[in-house]
């Protein structure tokens, strides 16, 4: 019989081969298979370090690692036969793209009591002294995930994803809603010094839901990216794009008279709405909203209220307002003039409505009108070869003479 440590050394584990140990108590010689040992609970202590060369444990699985109920997946290469088992794959299979999480994860976990399935963390406390163990100061991440997008064949089916989430709700689920992402900011530190803006969007002290970089702190070889949020129907659609809870914004609840900052944009970014693309042309934006103004005092605003609209300086003073009216009939037409055209106001009158033009000044107030004068104290001609202009002032009809030039000159 060969000396012990003389047997020869395997080059890797199946999991079949057989282990003799002895029970706990010392006193029974046991069996059991490497795979048997390798599911038990592993316990070891923490080296302290981090590399492996500065004495750090590091454990290594090359293939699949399958947690929870997802070990009940076969992880065969025969899909439909492998994804009897396990909950998740047995619910994807009975809709029209299958069950396709599991067959192709690198490490799948899938919760058996209803439990998160995954937690990460990390904080900074740690990250403070980490210099002396990793040898740089990193930041603190709770989850990192990278998608590389490298095949360069074109056309291609590869898509890279660096994150990738789906929240299903399944029929009769009708109490709870369904979130394919909650973000939740916790600040337990107090209110900021300072506020958010475009030109300074990150303050100290300030805890934000989501920011979007482009670039990944790179210094060179990066470019723009196109666009930081799409929305797309694939296939279904989305009822609302964006919607703003009555009371999710400081300032306001949603009834009273406060007010909230939903969007906040700087100087010459605009809100777009592009022309229907023709047989795959970009025909581009047909009408946008933007703000040029640089100074604030100089600056206007707009403001929707029951039954007008308002505009107003920037402190709140009134300079414009258009009422509306539940029963309007008679609309008010504003139109440029091209050419020797003037500009003009212009009514449309509606069904059994009015043609006329009012023009109603304040009680003491004057119709003022800036207009070219000629031929003062010329005489009176003795008939109106224009016909007479119809006006109605404070309830009274009259009727104004219209003179050529050919009666009174240039």
């Amino acid at each position: 019989m060969a000396v012990f440590n003389t047997y020869p050394l395997l080059p890797k584990l199946t999991g079949d081969e057989v282990l003799v140990l002895s029970d706990k108590a010392g006193t029974m010689t046991v069996t059991a298979t490497a795979g048997q040992i390798a599911g038990t609970p592993a316990i070891s202590e923490a080296s302290g370090a981090f590399y492996q060369d500065k004495g750090a444990l590091v454990s290594r699985f090359a293939d699949r690692v399958l947690v929870g109920d997802a070990t009940k997946n076969l992880a065969s290469s025969d899909r439909e036969q492998a994804s009897k088992y396990d909950w998740l794959s047995t619910i994807m299979a009975g809709t029209t793209i299958g069950p396709w999480a599991i067959q192709g994860a690198q490490f799948a976990s899938v919760a058996q009591f209803g439990s998160s399935a995954i937690v990460a963390g990390s904080r900074t406390s740690d990250a403070k002294n980490a210099p002396e163990v990793i040898g740089f100061q990193p930041s603190s991440i709770g989850v990192s995930s990278w998608a590389i997008a490298d095949d360069t064949s074109n056309p291609t089916t590869t898509t890279a994803y660096a994150f990738y989430g789906e929240g299903w709700r399944l029929p009769g689920v009708n109490y709870q809603p369904t979130f394919c992402m909650e973000l939740e900011a916790v600040n337990l530190g107090g209110k900021a010094v300072g506020s958010s803006t475009p030109y300074s969007p990150n303050i100290g002290g300030g805890v934000y839901g989501i920011q979007l970089g482009v670039g990944g702190g790179q210094t060179s070889g990066t470019s723009d990216a196109a666009a930081g949020i799409t929305f797309v129907a694939n296939p279904n659609q989305w009822q609302s794009g964006v919607v703003f809870g009555a009371t999710s914004l400081f300032g306001t609840d949603g009834q009273d008279n406060g007010y909230g900052s939903a969007v906040v944009l700087a100087r010459n970014h605009s809100v777009e709405w592009h022309v229907p693309e023709v047989n795959g042309d970009q025909s581009g934006v047909g009408a946008f909203i933007r703000s040029t103004v640089s100074v604030r005092e100089q600056g206007v605003r707009q403001e929707f209220t029951d039954n007008g609209i308002l505009f107003e300086n920037i402190e709140g003073k009134p300079v414009f307002s258009v009422k509306s009216s539940p029963d309007a009939n008679n609309i008010l037409q504003v139109q440029p003039g091209a050419g020797p055209q003037a500009a003009g106001l212009y009514v449309q009158a509606g069904s059994n409505g009015s043609g006329n033009l009012g023009l109603y000044p304040a009680a003491g107030g004057e119709i003022q009108i800036t207009s070219p004068v000629s031929n003062v104290g010329s005489p009176l001609p003795t008939a109106a070869s224009g016909g007479f202009l119809h006006l109605n002032i404070n309830g009274s009809e009259y009727r104004i003479p219209l003179f050529n030039v050919e009666q009174i000159g240039t």
